[in-house]
């Protein structure tokens, strides 16, 4: 299923669950992460809730969303150490973009990996932007084994990142959130290059 993303870019972070969904993750993120004076993609980064907490403590982030009008929300944040990008990831804008001249220290992606319409390819690109012994982490909604819009399940993402070539691999619950009045939860995927 294809989204239409800028539809919902302009009240994207008055959504409580998503808010609070960007505050989990990044929380887990500084438990695992020492973030000073790392290199950071948010892959999928949307208005940039969760690269406006990374910008506070990384050198830099690289914000990359498909979405002009998610793009355009982030750009009103004005933060000085992030550098929005409205392209999907491929290849070429890799080999193209000065953006992505230099590997990353971290890549993350927030509600974005279930919504991929080519997750092979886009992890592949993922594993190949990352430096040696790196981490790319991600949060997705929890679903059952059958493919859902929106949600992965833990054999899904861990396949997903396994074919890709990320080693030491770890999928679990990270997190419940509460939306429209039921406990949804999330996982967290880890790997390294």
């Amino acid at each position: 299923m294809a989204y239409n993303w800028d539809e919902y870019a302009v009240e994207w972070e008055q959504a409580t669950s998503i808010t609070a969904f960007a505050h989990n993750a990044f929380q887990q993120l500084k438990a695992m992460i020492d973030l000073p004076g790392k290199h950071v993609l948010d892959f999928g980064c949307g208005t940039g809730l969760l690269t406006q907490y990374m910008a506070t403590d990384a050198k830099d982030v690289v914000a990359l969303d498909g979405s002009e009008s998610m793009i355009e929300e982030l750009d009103k944040k004005e933060l000085i150490n992030v550098e929005p990008v409205v392209d999907e990831l491929t290849r070429g804008l890799v080999a193209q973009h000065p953006a992505f001249r230099k590997q990353f220290d971290l890549i993350v992606a927030s509600s974005v990996c279930a919504y991929l319409p080519n997750r092979a390819e886009a992890m592949t690109v993922i594993h190949s932007l990352l430096n040696e012994g790196c981490a790319f982490i991600h949060w997705d909604w929890l679903a059952g084994d059958k493919t859902i819009a929106g949600g992965m399940s833990e054999t899904q993402a861990r396949k997903m990142m396994t074919q890709a070539g990320f080693h030491d691999v770890t999928v679990q619950h990270a997190f419940s959130i509460p939306d429209n009045g039921e406990l949804r939860p999330v996982i967290i995927g880890v790997g390294y290059k």
